[in-house]
């Protein structure tokens, strides 16, 4: 069940944060993944979970949750609207995001528990089958950042970096980078792969 309009889809780039007016539209996400924080009481601004491909935004709005979201986009991403036209359409939309929510909070605990090789590859796995819709021997996906890798994980940056710069070496990872000059070359490539992968 999805009621999409390309009309007015939104790409954000890789760190980009989706401004707070548009949390009060629902979408859906077709590409990349982002990282939602939930302000707590505190005032300090909690990790809350990943969004991937098919999962849809602004639906604590649509149910009346007064939460403080902030989305940013850990790869790039294109966001694509929402439209219900009828109370049935809502319902449904609700059961599909209770469902997926539960699934993306799975996913997250299992990342953070585990060997550390185990935590990352989880991560890029499900990185890479939000790009490819497949899992493969030899993954190839766009990575985020080291910082956000490591916080998700609930590891070291030095530790993702041993990881990563292992799984390369023994083949298992293909790192995507976008074609570009070398000073525009991801931060986590140049660091952790040598400039061999930067190139």
């Amino acid at each position: 069940m999805d009621y999409v309009s390309d009309r007015n889809s939104r790409q954000l780039s890789q760190n980009e944060v989706l401004p707070q007016a548009d949390l009060h539209a629902l979408w859906r996400l077709e590409s990349g993944a982002l990282r939602i924080d939930s302000e707590a009481p505190d005032g300090r601004s909690e990790f809350a979970h990943l969004a991937l491909p098919g999962d849809y935004l602004g639906v604590e709005s649509l149910a009346g949750m007064p939460d403080s979201l902030t989305v940013r986009a850990i790869t790039p991403a294109r966001l694509v609207p929402v439209i219900l036209e009828e109370e049935g359409q809502r319902m449904q939309l609700l059961k599909d995001a209770i469902v997926k929510g539960h699934r993306r909070c799975r996913e997250v605990v299992s990342l953070r528990t585990g060997e550390a090789a185990d935590r990352i590859k989880r991560l890029l796995h499900l990185l890479a089958h939000s790009e490819h819709g497949q899992m493969s021997a030899r993954i190839a996906c766009t990575l985020p950042s080291l910082k956000d890798m490591a916080f998700i994980v609930s590891m070291t940056p030095e530790s993702v970096c041993r990881v990563l710069s292992n799984m390369r070496q023994t083949n298992q990872l293909q790192p995507r980078v976008r074609k570009t000059t070398r000073s525009r070359t991801p931060k986590i490539i140049r660091e952790c792969f040598g400039a061999a992968d930067a190139r």
